[in-house]
C-alpha cells in the first residue's frame, strides 16, 4: 500500500471518504510553515515569515482505496501564543511535530508539545520530524531516531528546501490517521 497524493493542479474538487485535522507544531522557525507549504503547494520559499496564530493548508492523500482530506493547521512556535494555539488542536486526528536538526534545544522541548497535544487530543496518530537535514546537522539520525523511540514515535528527517521526505511524512501520517478513524467508526456502530 502506497499513499500518494492528488495532482496539485486545479481539477474539480476530488470527493474523499474522511476529513481529519492535523496539526503541525513545534518552535518557532524550525520549519512548519516550509514543510507543510512544500506538502501542499510543491515549493519551498526561502524567506521567513513568522507565523502569527495559525496557517490553514489542505490536501488530499491517497491511502489504499480511501481519500483522505487532511487539513493542515500550521501552528506558531513562540511561547506566548500557547494558550490561544491549544485551541487549534482540539479535534485534531493527527499531529507532526517538527523539530530543527541544526538547534538541538528544538529537540528537547518536543516533550513539551507532546503533552499539550495529549493533554488537549489524547492519543492520537503523531510523527516526530527532524527538519532542515540539507544543513550541518547538531542533532543526529540516531539521536532523533533513538528520541522518537522512547516516545513510541515515528521518525523521519526532512528538507523542506529540497523536499527530501517531505510527501512520506504525511502520507505515512495519513495512513495512521485512516486506521484510526476505521477504528473510531467500528466502534460508533
Amino acid at each position: 500500500m502506497t499513499p500518494s497524493i492528488e495532482s496539485k493542479e486545479r481539477d474539480p474538487p476530488v470527493p474523499y471518504d474522511y476529513r481529519a485535522k492535523v496539526i503541525v507544531l513545534g518552535d518557532a522557525a524550525v520549519g512548519k510553515t516550509s514543510i507543510a507549504v512544500r506538502f501542499t503547494k510543491g515549493f519551498f520559499s526561502p524567506e521567513y515569515i513568522q507565523t502569527l496564530g495559525v496557517n490553514f493548508f489542505v490536501q488530499n492523500v491517497a491511502v489504499e482505496d480511501k481519500v483522505l482530506r487532511m487539513q493542515l493547521w500550521d501552528t506558531a512556535g513562540q511561547e506566548r501564543f500557547g494558550p490561544v494555539l491549544e485551541k487549534y488542536y482540539v479535534g485534531a486526528k493527527g499531529a507532526v511535530v517538527v523539530f530543527d536538526k541544526t538547534v538541538p534545544q528544538t529537540l528537547a522541548n518536543v516533550r513539551g508539545w507532546l503533552d499539550r497535544v495529549k493533554s488537549i487530543c489524547g492519543i492520537i496518530p503523531t510523527m516526530l520530524v527532524g527538519n532542515k537535514a540539507d544543513l550541518k546537522e547538531a542533532v543526529t539520525a540516531a539521536q532523533g531516531e533513538t528520541f522518537a523511540e522512547q516516545l513510541q514515535l515515528s521518525y523521519l528527517e526532512t528538507s523542506a528546501k529540497n523536499g527530501m521526505n517531505v510527501v512520506k511524512v504525511f502520507t505515512l501520517l495519513a495512513f495512521e490517521v485512516v486506521k484510526s478513524l476505521e477504528r473510531s467508526e467500528q466502534f460508533d456502530l
